[in-house]
């Protein structure tokens, strides 16, 4: 499991934002991204590095947790 912290998600909006942007970087992942603590726990192959380069291709900063 891959827990990160993501910055400036406000909305339920910014959780799709994101879960698409983890989908199309890993199609096979499964994420759970908490809005209140700014937190993703993700179950993927693909290297963490990929995963934070896609969330911050989508517009967050992101840092592991």
């Amino acid at each position: 499991m891959i827990t990160l912290k993501i910055e400036g998600m406000a909305c339920s909006g910014c959780v799709s934002a994101v879960a698409k942007a983890l989908s199309a970087a890993d199609p096979t992942s499964t994420a759970e991204i908490d809005l209140e603590r700014g937190i993703a726990e993700i179950q993927s192959v693909r290297p963490q590095k990929e995963l934070m380069q896609a969330i911050e291709a989508a517009g967050y900063d992101v840092t592991p947790a």
